[in-house]
């Protein structure tokens, strides 16, 4: 068994590791086969766990609990030391802080727009799946490898002409106040998330690729009322699907083969510039 595992040690792939060896090849070797930790604690990343937990939920029941969350979070934020001056006046130039309850603000009015969101793009929906997680083989490889994934929701939504219904594959963003730029709506290394997903959720569940379609929601931090969520629709039609395939494939043979090359295009934001890892 072990022979055949993936180089990085692993017997499956994700998107994120998809992800990052298209920005960088070389930096998807120190990551995931060198081990080399840079992980950074973020508000961030905080935020969104809190309000992905909450969006589940509404998604379930239509409710949520949001005392409980946001206290876990507020909780997580006074651990991580995010109100200390001494900890955001170490942060990059474009980070803006923020007190907590402005991020507790943002995060109600997220979930105070959610249902009354979907209703209006998605009318008559239901709740198929919140959380999905997937583990499905890849197929056509030399050696045994699966992707895995979890997918934040899929909706089960009346067809708008004749009968039956069509699955949406949700992903929440959350995003600043303005939303995405037109380029990264566009990005392979964005829309390809959901490419995959929709291959692969459609594989499990063996359900006609023409009946599952894709979007991210956009929730956007700071956002004018009314307007914090936003639809983002992934359309994956032959050629857009074959280019996610391709480029996962394109993935899983570069990395068995032991190609790592390094993108200097995307050195700015690295973790590994100007460090003994790369330079």
């Amino acid at each position: 068994m072990k022979q055949n595992l993936f180089p990085t040690g692993k017997p499956h792939i994700s998107f994120s590791e998809i992800k990052q060896w298209k920005e960088c090849s070389y930096r998807h070797k120190l990551v995931y086969i060198d081990k080399i930790d840079t992980f950074e604690d973020s508000p961030y990343l905080h935020f969104g766990t809190a309000v992905h937990e909450g969006c589940e939920t509404l998604l379930e029941t239509k409710q949520v609990d949001r005392d409980k969350i946001l206290r876990v979070m507020k909780e997580s934020w006074q651990k991580a030391g995010f109100e200390n001056p001494e900890w955001y006046s170490k942060q990059p130039g474009w980070y803006k802080h923020e007190p907590v309850e402005t991020w507790e603000a943002w995060a109600n009015s997220m979930w105070d727009e959610v249902l009354d969101f979907l209703d209006k793009e998605m009318p008559g929906w239901e709740c198929f799946e919140a959380e999905e997680e997937l583990y499905e083989p890849i197929e056509d490889l030399e050696k045994p490898l699966s992707f895995k994934g979890f997918i934040d929701g899929v909706l089960k939504v009346p067809k708008k002409r004749g009968k039956g219904h069509e699955y949406w594959i949700i992903d929440w963003k959350t995003a600043g106040a303005w939303g995405w730029r037109r380029e990264k709506k566009q990005d392979l290394g964005m829309t390809a998330q959901l490419i995959l997903y929709k291959h692969f959720w459609a594989k499990k569940h063996n359900i006609d690729l023409k009946d599952v379609r894709c979007a991210f929601i956009l929730l956007k931090r700071g956002g004018k009322p009314g307007k914090v969520c936003d639809i983002v629709k992934v359309s994956v039609g032959p050629k857009t699907y074959e280019k996610g395939i391709k480029l996962m494939r394109s993935m899983v043979k570069t990395v068995r083969r032991g190609m790592y090359l390094k993108n200097r295009n995307s050195c700015k934001f690295c973790p590994f510039l100007d460090t003994e890892y790369c330079s």
